[in-house]
């Protein structure tokens, strides 16, 4: 078969992937300003428009591969080439699509959209992307960013998993440093999150410093923060409520002039109005003030009044030591 002739079969009939002898996908190239072809694979340029697989793929220049039964095997797409989804599309300097496999790779300032159960936007900006063709996990590596609604991190590596074809958690990972998340109200340094997508609850691992403004209502201008190192930290989204635990140390929580080390730590807030209530301090607690400081089991802070208690329904150490200074 010579060039010429391929040509006019190709513009004439789209390529097909065959499934046993049944034709089921069509890798249909609908533009192109220009194109050669052999018998090991299409090289096609200018304007590159294809239809496949309920997707659209444009790009200026591209090569598609084929194995040896003559069905396309992969095709890379150069020159800011772009794949539209239903759901999710992809753009970068370079996307290599596995056709047998159906997998996406995307190379080169990679930025790709996904939608979440309620079609919310998840960007995700990286140096490599790898995506699912049917809605499977999706992983991206190297000077990650990532915006969700009002929440943005920075990350090394990050995996999207998906349940029934959405996106329902997100692990973002750092090596070479922490990642970083940051939302309205606090912003934390951590070598893992764990984010649920459905619920917005957040878990972070591994070295936490985080930063939380405690008064939702206020800006961050209008109020002092609240430092916290710890190994482990919750955020429950719904509540707002924080949990941090200490696995090989200490949790430490500074706010204004108190600062206290335990086990655990926990800032609880109003059930009604979501103003903070306490921040607890579990288990071999030592928190201090300007004036005083108390050891116990257990020790509250309470917002209202900035003052610092023992709980004696759960002190099991024999003594409450205050020691009042100047």
């Amino acid at each position: 078969m010579t060039k010429r002739l391929f040509l006019i079969l190709l513009i004439l009939f789209p390529l097909t992937i065959l499934e046993g002898n049944t034709a089921t996908e069509d890798f249909e190239i609908k533009h192109a300003d220009s194109l050669e072809a052999d018998e090991e694979q299409i090289s096609i340029k200018g304007n590159i428009l294809i239809k496949y697989n309920n997707a659209t793929i444009e790009a200026l220049d591209g090569k598609i591969k084929t194995d040896q039964k003559g069905k396309p095997d992969k095709a890379q797409f150069y020159n800011r080439a772009k794949i539209r989804l239903k759901d999710r599309k992809i753009e970068a300097d370079k996307i290599t699509v596995s056709i047998p496999e159906k997998i996406i790779y995307a190379e080169g300032n990679s930025t790709s959209e996904l939608k979440d159960k309620n079609n919310n936007l998840i960007i995700i900006i990286s140096d490599y992307q790898e995506l699912h063709w049917d809605g499977e996990n999706a992983n991206a590596k190297g000077n990650i960013r990532t915006s969700y609604q009002n929440t943005k991190i920075t990350s090394d590596e990050a995996k999207i998993i998906y349940k029934n074809k959405k996106p329902v958690q997100a692990i973002f990972t750092g090596n070479t440093k922490q990642a970083h998340m940051e939302e309205k109200n606090h912003e934390t340094f951590a070598y893992e999150f764990v984010f649920d997508i459905n619920s917005n609850d957040i878990y972070a691992k591994r070295e936490v410093k985080s930063t939380i403004w405690p008064y939702k209502a206020k800006s961050k201008k209008e109020q002092n923060p609240i430092s916290l190192n710890t190994d482990e930290l919750f955020i429950d989204h719904k509540t707002g409520e924080v949990t941090a635990k200490g696995k090989t140390n200490r949790v430490k929580i500074t706010y204004e002039d108190t600062k206290g080390e335990s086990n655990e730590g926990l800032l609880l807030r109003d059930e009604q109005n979501k103003k903070p209530e306490k921040i607890v301090f579990k288990g071999n607690a030592n928190v201090s003030q300007a004036d005083k400081e108390l050891s116990s089991e257990e020790v509250i802070f309470n917002f209202n009044n900035k003052k610092l208690t023992s709980n004696t329904i759960t002190n099991v150490r024999p003594k409450t030591l205050i020691f009042k200074k100047g």
